[in-house]
């Protein structure tokens, strides 16, 4: 089959690899669409989880072609969304609602191999079914947006909460349209680029800015006792940093980007304390992939205008390039049917 191959840190090829084997409590699945995700980006320049070489992807979905023997509840045929996040079930974290801190855990597409690939083997246990209206493209976003939902878990939104959002990529525009089913009288996203706040726009963001150097007197013209809520959704530590003066007393911050394993920021530690400010993380999914499939079969979430290139695997080089450079939105791998 043909597959994406990382063979080191900031290698990539096209490579025609063997086909995936069944094990018995496995499916293998016939990749749809995959989705070139953030996350792929610190893999491929080794600032992540993984180890090389790897076939990547995350995001995918598919149709089932070959069943382990232990396998129930699943035909071959069937359209299935993959959960990638593999729990041991038995650890301390498992067994304590605390599945996606598991001290066993893997991933696919990150330590084993994944979805930018024609087929891929994956534990039945993460595979869900998925409605029969859901698009290919749809399926794709549906890890994406089981993030959104753990996210948003993590992080209460009180009646009439000021929000303000840090970067308008794919992500940032799926938790704008779920927090505007939250309850939020205000939602104002910062970005770089005005195609993707005119997007935000469309989705319904009170305000956009382009990101300048005037930005910061602009946001506090507009909330001049800062944000309830903070998100960063750009990873980039610098903005990160920057964001906190933007916080109001009480408020939640919310690290939702990915950023290196080592990068560092510095915050005060006096303001954590005076402020009551709260300071949430959000990792992976937590078992939020049902939820996130409601949103897209109910038409909650817009996932459509997120696409900007869909490309066949063979494309793969200058499409990955072109997403790292920001020049894209969400970059779609179209493998199968």
């Amino acid at each position: 089959m043909k597959a994406i191959v990382f063979p080191e840190a900031e290698q990539l090829s096209v490579e025609t690899v063997s086909d995936p084997t069944c094990k018995p409590d496995e499916i293998i699945v016939k990749v749809a669409h995959s989705g070139i995700c953030g996350t792929d980006i610190h893999i491929y320049r080794n600032e992540y989880l993984s180890e090389f070489p790897l076939i990547p992807g995350h995001e995918f979905g598919g149709k089932i072609v070959e069943i382990g023997n232990n396998v129930t509840g699943f035909k071959e045929g069937e359209r299935v969304v993959i959960d990638p996040n593999l729990y041991c079930n038995h650890c301390d974290f498992c067994r304590n609602e605390q599945a996606n801190h598991c001290t066993n855990w893997q991933g696919v597409g990150i330590t084993r191999s994944g979805g930018f690939a024609e087929y891929v083997n994956v534990p039945a246990k993460s595979a869900y079914h998925v409605p029969d209206s859901l698009t290919n493209t749809q399926i794709a976003f549906v890890e994406p947006l089981a993030c959104v939902v753990w996210a948003l878990k993590r992080m209460p939104v009180a009646p009439a909460d000021r929000i303000l959002i840090m970067g308008s990529g794919p992500m940032g525009l799926l938790l704008l349209q779920a927090l505007r089913h939250g309850g939020a009288s205000q939602i104002t996203i910062v970005d770089k680029q005005a195609n993707r706040l005119k997007i935000a726009h469309q989705f319904g963001a009170t305000q956009t800015l382009v990101a300048n150097d005037d930005q910061d007197e602009q946001l506090k013209d507009w909330a001049p006792h800062g944000y309830d809520i903070v998100i960063d959704a750009t990873g980039v530590p610098a903005v990160i940093e920057n964001s906190f003066q933007h916080l109001k007393v009480r408020g939640q911050f919310l690290q939702f980007g990915v950023t290196p394993m080592d990068a560092k920021i510095q915050v005060s530690p006096y303001d954590i304390f005076h402020k009551d400010w709260t300071i949430i993380g959000s990792f992976a999914v937590c078992y939020t992939t049902i939820p996130a499939i409601a949103w897209l079969e109910n038409n909650v979430i817009d996932v459509e205008p997120l696409v900007s290139h869909k490309i066949p695997l063979s494309d793969f080089e200058s499409g990955f390039q072109n997403f790292m450079s920001g020049d894209t939105l969400k970059v779609h791998l179209t493998i199968g049917d």
